[in-house]
């Protein structure tokens, strides 16, 4: 259902551009999709990148077509929508005060930075974090973003608000991952519906959810071998 609007949304917007003859395609682009939609720049003397929320659209110049999803440039043999959505999410997270997070940083030199949207009753989440020692021993550090899936409230949301809340909540978290859950509170940090949100923004909804230092996303988990093939991967 949810794709269907998303995909009947983009239907309807790619008709209001079509029918609309406006000299300013700004306006062209706010008619179709709100004042949220922001003109980026010129990727080429053909496209014109636009930018709604964290999602990434390219249009003709005069603004009458729109292209929604994947878009390759043959020349660079890239897509380059996924490009521009991977430099919105790492512009956003790098923006990001670091109490944000719940981190655990590398225990030798840095080499990479990760974010990983996680949560605490989540089978593959917590096989991920019974490698956060090898992650850390190869020179990753990695940022948790907590995201209960099953939402404010729930038992899941209870314990990582008890954990986010301790004095150690890396650690708290950790024994959260190993059914360890921590004693309840009255805690009232807003820090995990912070986190939500930042889901939410990022269009993140399911766990764990890999962000690699490039913005890119690699859904579901992965190895410490598999990691580090990813983010050398990243840096070419």
């Amino acid at each position: 259902m949810k794709r269907t609007k998303i995909l009947l949304s983009i239907t309807i917007a790619f008709a209001l551009i079509q029918s609309s003859y406006a000299t300013d395609i700004q306006t062209t682009i706010e008619n179709a999709f709100g004042k949220q939609a922001r003109l980026i720049n010129d990727y080429d003397s053909h496209l014109k990148e636009v930018v709604v929320e964290s999602q990434v659209y390219f249009t003709t110049h005069d603004g009458r077509y729109l292209f929604a999803g994947p878009v390759f440039d043959t020349e660079r043999g890239k897509d380059i929508v996924k490009l521009a959505e991977n430099q919105l999410r790492r512009d956003y997270l790098s923006l990001l005060e670091e109490d944000v997070f719940i981190s655990y940083p590398s225990s030798s030199e840095t080499k990479y930075q990760i974010t990983v949207f996680t949560d605490i009753d989540c089978p593959y989440c917590r096989k991920l974090h019974s490698y956060m020692s090898s992650f850390n021993r190869q020179g990753i550090s990695v940022n948790y973003i907590m995201l209960p899936r099953s939402g404010i409230d729930s038992e899941s949301y209870k314990k990582t608000l008890a954990a986010v809340c301790s004095t150690e909540p890396a650690e708290s978290i950790t024994r959260a991952m190993q059914n360890h859950n921590p004693e309840a509170n009255n805690c009232d940090s807003k820090l995990v519906k912070q986190h939500l949100k930042i889901a939410q923004e990022l269009k993140i909804n399911s766990t764990p959810t890999v962000v690699l230092a490039n913005g890119e996303i690699k859904l579901g988990l992965v190895n410490p071998d598999q990691l580090m093939v990813l983010l050398n991967g990243s840096d070419s």
